[in-house]
C-alpha cells in the first residue's frame, strides 16, 4: 500500500530559502518610528511619545507622555468609531490599560485625552494620549 498523501510545498522547498518581499512601511509605523513602543497587538500600538504638541504644556520632570495608535486604515479620528467597530474599541481599551499596567500607572493615576480633527489632531489616525505624573493644577475654587 502506497502513500498517496501529497507533500504541500512551502516556498523555501522552491526557493531554497523563505521569500524576501520589501515591507512596505504602514502609516502608523511611520509615526512610532524609533520611540519605545509600551504595548502593540494587531488592532493598536502604545509607544513613548517624543513629540509635543504646540497647544500642550511643557513636560514636567518625570512625567510620562503615551500615544495609543490605531492600525485600522480608514478611520483617522475617533468621529469614525462606530458601533460596527466593537473589536477596535475593546482593543483601543484593552491597549490603555496594559500600556498602565506595565508601566504601573494604575497605582499612580493618569488620564486619557482624544485630539480629534485639527487644529487639536495633527496625526492621521486615531490617537489617544495617556499622561501621567504630572498633577494637575489646583483651580481657585476648589481652594
Amino acid at each position: 500500500m502506497t502513500d498517496r498523501r501529497r507533500k504541500t510545498l512551502a516556498p523555501a522547498d522552491v526557493l531554497g530559502a523563505e521569500p524576501m518581499w520589501p515591507k512596505e512601511a504602514r502609516d502608523w509605523e511611520k509615526l512610532v518610528g524609533d520611540s519605545e513602543v509600551i504595548y502593540e497587538d494587531r488592532h493598536v500600538v502604545v509607544f513613548h511619545d517624543p513629540v509635543d504638541e504646540a497647544h500642550e504644556s511643557q513636560r514636567a520632570p518625570g512625567e510620562i507622555r503615551l500615544t495609543l495608535l490605531s492600525k485600522k486604515a480608514g478611520v483617522d479620528t475617533l468621529m469614525d468609531l462606530g458601533v460596527a467597530d466593537e473589536t477596535l474599541n475593546a482593543a483601543i481599551l484593552h491597549g490603555i490599560q496594559q500600556a498602565a499596567y506595565r508601566l504601573d500607572l494604575q497605582t499612580k493615576g493618569f488620564e486619557v485625552r482624544a485630539h480629534i480633527y485639527p487644529p487639536l489632531q495633527h496625526r492621521p489616525a486615531v490617537a489617544f494620549k495617556i499622561r501621567a505624573g504630572k498633577p494637575p493644577k489646583k483651580s481657585a475654587d476648589l481652594g
